[in-house]
């Protein structure tokens, strides 16, 4: 398990520290009303399978509160007498705004404020204790745009504290505070070919208490009462099933899922108990061997981990953000590669790239990738190399390690402004020299992978639009100036 340090609202301020504010502003931030406050809300987590609009799709609702501070005292959070209570916030995607059910004011130009943000829009009965309950279906999907139970059913909570007045948008990164339970089936030995396809499989989780208490003002959930009788259906794609959990804690020797395969149902159990981490993915990788004479089926568990949380391919409808994925066997080859597969990479916004790549493609995604918007680099591993320009290496690096001025533009003095969000690669060792200077909309929270062990001078320099939560890991040793 990650060792996590989240720095959260202050992530910008740390990074920028030693470039000039004047050199990095950000297009498209101020409020028309300069007496208005304005927010913007993103979902913090790993977008695996697609470059999303910070989370949300239109028409999704978050509710708002927002709290005067006292002096210079934060003040507290009240069901109601806010200076905001439970304000409907609407997403328009078409506008890419968050609209209030209703205009909120500073109070004047010097009083503080907190403001808490949550997800799906309910009516809490006291901010402290406000309940909730997952669903138990969360395989059911409805018509019209409205969520199905698995979205229904998870919870996300952000705070920004002690913003002062300001005509810029308030970014509020939310997070996810319930548990992730992600079952994935594993073809073993066997099985005549097409066989595993064809075979009816079925996971449910057991066991859980599916109602919560949950306190608005820390985002922390509660399981609130005694486990259900009803077992959790989980979402499906493929062979992979996902089901919203309260964190609790399994007792040992407590079946966890029922897995039924071909009409016949097996139990999965510990023999030690197991925790739903909140926030996290429970990670479950158990495979499945059909027994030659008799025709059973032997299961075992072959991984397990707790990781961050991934977005959802059922949640958040918006397909128009998919990455397009682009597997690039020889590294130096991506630009031949993204041609081979008819894409046009001068209009390509959202990629993601398996396979191996060097400084060279770096260089044709700073140089030639004008409209690059989203880059998922989770599956890729990166060589030594060097890209040139008259004779001058301008992009350079060593094995897994994001090359020296990946998208640092030194003829301008800037980075790459089209870029807004990024995955790093799950095998990475060092982000290099100015590897994303000036990248100055790069939006969202910033995770750092294990094995990473130094970021060089100035690799995030003037990203002043990281405004989320920052992942640093246990192996880091080492973070240079700026």
């Amino acid at each position: 398990m990650k060792k996590l340090i989240f720095v959260t609202g202050l992530l910008a301020a740390a990074m920028v520290s030693a470039c000039s504010e004047d050199d990095f502003n950000v297009p498209g931030q101020e409020a028309q009303d300069s007496g208005k406050i304005s927010l913007a809300g993103e979902i913090t987590q790993e977008c695996t399978t697609r470059a999303n609009d910070d989370g949300f799709a239109d028409g999704d609702v978050m509710g708002v509160y927002i709290v005067d501070y006292q002096g210079t005292q934060s003040g507290t959070l009240l069901t109601s007498g806010n200076r905001g209570d439970n304000v409907r916030h609407t997403f328009d995607e078409a506008a890419y705004k968050w609209s209030s059910a209703y205009d909120l004011y500073w109070k004047d130009k010097h009083t503080r404020i907190d403001v808490y943000g949550y997800y799906p829009f309910g009516s809490p009965d006291d901010v402290n204790k406000y309940k909730f309950t997952v669903k138990t279906n969360q395989a059911r999907t409805y018509d019209n745009g409205t969520m199905g139970d698995y979205e229904a059913s998870d919870f996300l909570w952000g705070k920004v504290a002690g913003v002062e007045p300001t005509t810029n948008v308030i970014r509020l990164p939310l997070t996810h505070r319930m548990a992730n339970a992600r079952v994935t089936l594993v073809e073993g030995s066997g099985f005549a070919e097409g066989e595993w396809a064809e075979l009816d499989k079925q996971v449910l989780v057991t066991n859980t208490v599916q109602n919560a208490v949950i306190d608005l003002a820390a985002g922390t959930v509660t399981p609130d009462g005694e486990i259900g009788s009803n077992s959790i259906i989980p979402s499906k794609r493929g062979d992979e099933w996902r089901a919203i959990v309260v964190p609790q804690t399994v007792a040992a020797g407590t079946t966890m899922f029922s897995i039924t395969l071909g009409g016949i149902p097996y139990k999965f159990e510990k023999n030690e108990a197991f925790e739903y981490v909140a926030g996290k993915m429970n990670n479950f990788g158990i495979r499945v061997d059909k027994k030659e004479m008799s025709g059973d089926y032997a299961l075992t568990l072959v991984s397990e981990s707790i990781t961050a949380w991934e977005n959802d391919l059922v949640s958040h409808d918006a397909t128009s953000k998919e990455y397009v994925i682009v597997n690039v066997p020889e590294a130096g080859t991506l630009k031949a590669c993204i041609t081979a597969a008819g894409k046009d990479y001068t209009q390509l916004k959202n990629l993601k790239i398996t396979g191996q790549i060097d400084a060279r493609d770096f260089f044709f995604m700073r140089e030639e990738m004008d409209n690059l918007q989203a880059l998922n680099l989770k599956e890729v591993r990166i060589k030594a190399g060097r890209a040139e320009r008259q004779g001058v290496a301008t992009v350079y690096g060593n094995d897994d390690q994001i090359p020296v001025q990946a998208f640092y533009i030194g003829s301008s003095n800037s980075g790459k402004a089209s870029l807004t969000r990024l995955i790093l690669p799950d095998v990475l060792k060092s982000i290099g020299t100015r590897a994303f200077y000036g990248c100055r909309n790069l939006t969202g929270s910033l995770i750092i992978p294990e094995g990473v062990i130094d970021v060089q001078v100035g690799a995030f320099c003037g990203c002043k639009s990281l405004t989320g939560s920052l992942s640093l890991p246990s192996t880091l040793r080492y973070i240079g100036t700026g």
